[in-house]
């Protein structure tokens, strides 16, 4: 385990094209952190210059307080957990298992511990003399985790692990992979551009927007407190509703509410919005039923797009019904013309009776 320091950053490819800008990041001891961001964002990258797979343009990688930057990977005391498995296809999974060890001339008795270990914390015992051919996707990827597991590194890193896999599988392998943080209490470095992964894993989130880091947090402080549009907008499923603060929607939302200075956008979440006898009224454009809940997607009155509402699944509603809402008290977020984050407002803001 280790402490991992990425001082000011950077990554430039020929022509000049800018990947990672002035990124600072400490990442403690046993922490589970995940880089999220939309596809080009420079989240890869940096995975791949901690791994030494990719050029340090400027600024300085440390690993365990130590400067890396000239190191080769295997010189690191890394792990890395890719996407395509990255599995030997003629080797069964033992001697996949077993290969980075042999090569350190580790002992026989102690290579045999580590992978008997390994494979009763990812529950692979039964599949140590198959190839990965005879192996699902989601068993693929416990022999990957399991050939890093058994090199007992300083850190782990995982390139969209979970990406070839079904969505029970994900769901699956993602609380595996939780659980064996838990286990391991190692640190673990985790890039996705999936933000339920991203919410689901980590301890804390990177989530990044063109090279730079857009808002580090807990998973609840993005979602509670976006620092930008940008946040707002991509991390919830559904993303934050955004009104123009200026607009009739948003002044009924408000309720009278005094709004920061320079506010241009008024946002709140699906889940904050409630009936209510004063607020918003518009009407029921479309219901998706999920189960336990439904989004609702309301036509309001002042606001050309639909806002969506989650509630309840058992809400008596109807497509074409009128309703009136209201935000729950303290939910609504302001930005300003840049899509920055202003302070909350200034009076609360009460769901109407």
């Amino acid at each position: 385990m280790a402490t991992v320091d990425l001082k000011g950053l950077g990554k430039t490819y020929q022509g000049g094209v800018r990947a990672v800008e002035g990124v600072d990041l400490t990442i403690a001891d046993g922490e589970f952190i995940v880089l999220v961001g939309p596809s080009g964002c420079g989240k890869s990258t940096i995975l791949r210059m901690i791994a030494g797979l990719e050029a340090v343009s400027e600024g300085e990688v440390r690993i365990g307080g130590t400067a890396v930057n000239r190191l080769e990977p295997g010189e690191r005391d890394i792990a890395m957990v890719f996407q395509n498995y990255a599995l030997y296809p003629h080797m069964s999974v033992r001697a996949n298992m077993s290969y980075g060890l042999k090569n350190q001339k580790t002992p026989k008795d102690e290579i045999a511990r580590r992978i008997a270990e390994a494979a009763r914390i990812l529950q692979l015992g039964d599949y140590l003399d198959r190839k990965p051919r005879q192996l699902s996707g989601g068993q693929r990827q416990r022999v990957a985790m399991g050939r890093a597991i058994v090199r007992d590194p300083k850190a782990f890193l995982f390139d969209e692990p979970l990406s070839n896999l079904d969505a029970k599988l994900r769901a699956e392998l993602r609380a595996e992979i939780k659980a064996l943080h838990r286990r391991l209490r190692s640190t673990f470095i985790y890039v996705t551009h999936d933000q339920v992964e991203a919410m689901s894993l980590a301890d804390r989130i990177v989530l990044m927007n063109r090279g730079r880091i857009e808002q580090i947090g807990t998973p609840m402080e993005l979602y509670d407190r976006p620092a930008s549009r940008f946040v707002a907008e991509f991390i919830g499923t559904p993303p934050m509703n955004l009104l123009p603060a200026e607009s009739p929607a948003a002044r009924a939302l408000a309720q009278g509410a005094r709004l920061p200075q320079g506010a241009a956008w008024l946002g709140v979440r699906p889940e904050a919005l409630t009936l209510a006898r004063a607020g918003l009224r518009g009407q029921v454009g479309l219901i998706e039923a999920l189960g336990a809940d439904m989004l609702v997607h309301l036509v309001a009155e002042g606001h050309d797009a639909p806002l969506i509402l989650r509630l309840h699944g058992t809400a008596r509603l109807a497509e074409g019904q009128e309703i009136t809402v209201a935000p729950e008290e303290g939910t609504l977020r302001a930005f300003d013309g840049a899509g920055q984050a202003l302070h909350p407002t200034a009076e609360p803001v009460a769901a109407g009776g």
